[in-house]
């Protein structure tokens, strides 16, 4: 699937409204949570249309060594990016990273 930037930008504008609107009726913490949600659907719509190519989903704050040593082999390695709920919220503490660069400390150590 595969967006224009036109249709992208429509997209996050009416999320910005939608924020806006449940912040007038809601309560504090839920609108938090909603905010967080349309932030997150946002990045999601920015990787839309991306090619099938694992190399070009290297997610974050991962650096090109994990990435090419672990990532491209990792079954949740996905052309969007890392499908790990881990390395969502903490980049490189998954445990196939943690795992690669404990064997490169004994290696080296």
């Amino acid at each position: 699937m595969s967006l224009t930037n036109e249709e992208k930008e429509l997209i996050k504008e009416a999320l910005s409204v939608y924020v806006q609107l449940v912040a007038r009726q809601a309560p504090q913490e839920q609108v938090q949570q909603i905010a967080v949600v349309a932030q997150g659907l946002i990045k999601k719509i920015d990787t839309l249309g991306a090619t099938g190519d694992k190399s070009s989903g290297k997610p974050p704050q991962i650096s090109d060594e994990w990435f090419e040593q672990v990532c491209k082999s990792c079954d949740k390695l996905s052309n969007t990016g890392c499908l790990d709920k881990v390395t969502e919220k903490f980049p490189g503490k998954c445990d196939p990273i943690l795992h690669y660069e404990r064997r490169k400390s004994l290696k080296n150590g």
